[in-house]
């Protein structure tokens, strides 16, 4: 077989099954190459905007109704665990004192000092080791 024979029946194949896949899960209503007249595009595109603009009703009541009273109730919780923690660990350094973290040597190891200091970007003195003075 010649190269341009071998050529037209690969670009024929390529064709043909690129045009076999499809991404739909039914067939199509109408035939390939099928242009919808004035009034069934106009239906259509009104069916499209219909749809549209009931969805956005939904997400929009869904986000406002369950979501926003979802994330006041969390942040609710949240915040009275979080004092209830504190206040726990208030107590127990009020009763036993500051309790003295381990000093192991692969712990805060620093090889040059980050371009804002010694520190973490976070860093917390109340929960952190200031390794400033080191």
């Amino acid at each position: 077989m010649s190269l341009p024979a071998r050529t037209l029946a690969r670009g024929v194949r390529v064709a043909r099954v690129q045009q076999t896949r499809r991404y739909a899960a039914k067939a199509a209503e109408h035939p390939p190459g099928y242009v919808p007249t004035g009034e069934e595009w106009i239906a259509q595109r009104q069916a499209v905007q219909d749809h549209a603009a009931g969805t956005t009703k939904l997400w929009k009541n869904v986000s406002l109704y369950a979501c926003i009273p979802a994330l006041v109730g969390i942040g609710y919780y949240v915040k009275t665990v979080e004092d209830a923690h504190h206040a726990h660990m208030a107590h127990e350094k009020h009763e036993h004192g500051e309790v003295e973290t381990p000093n192991y040597a692969w712990l805060n190891k620093r090889g040059k000092p980050f371009p804002w200091g010694m520190n973490s970007l976070f860093f917390n003195p109340e929960v952190n080791k200031d390794m400033s003075s080191e």
